[in-house]
């Protein structure tokens, strides 16, 4: 009796197994695709998602990606060259994103750049009350009075 019911336990335990396998084969396949995407294709992805949201002309969004590539190509420098000093990478990370916020405020009209800082910070999960414009949250409870 003992040695059919390990025999039922083995044999479901071996299918719901083999149910499973492909699934995670599936997920590994699937992130190591995400992963793969060049740097040129994820800032062409940010480009597009800024020349979206903050409707640059040409002649910003072809500005926009290049800083945008730079500052990629800079951070997969720092990571390879202070991967023994993870205190290393968080500095150079930051002046990497000075430099880019930087250069980016310079190509963008002051309207956008306002609209790219509130998307970013509230991308960041920065609270309302704490972001760097305080009249966009003048004209937002304006807004919401007019309801």
């Amino acid at each position: 009796m003992k040695r059919i019911a390990f025999a039922i336990f083995f044999a479901l335990a071996t299918t719901a197994t083999f149910a499973q396998g492909p699934a995670v084969s599936q997920q590994q396949a699937t992130a190591a695709q995400a992963g793969s995407k060049s740097l040129e294709q994820r800032a062409d992805e940010i480009t597009a998602g800024m020349a979206k949201h903050l409707r640059l002309t040409p002649d910003q969004t072809q500005k926009i990606k290049a800083i945008n590539l730079k500052s990629m190509q800079d951070a997969e420098e720092a990571k390879i060259k202070f991967q023994k000093d993870p205190r290393k990478i968080v500095k150079q990370m930051d002046v990497i994103s000075q430099s880019r916020l930087s250069l980016i405020k310079d190509v963008l009209t002051p309207l956008q750049f306002q609209q790219y800082q509130q998307r970013r910070e509230e991308k960041m999960g920065v609270p309302r009350e704490a972001q760097t414009n305080p009249s966009s949250r003048q004209e937002s409870t304006l807004n919401q009075e007019s309801y």
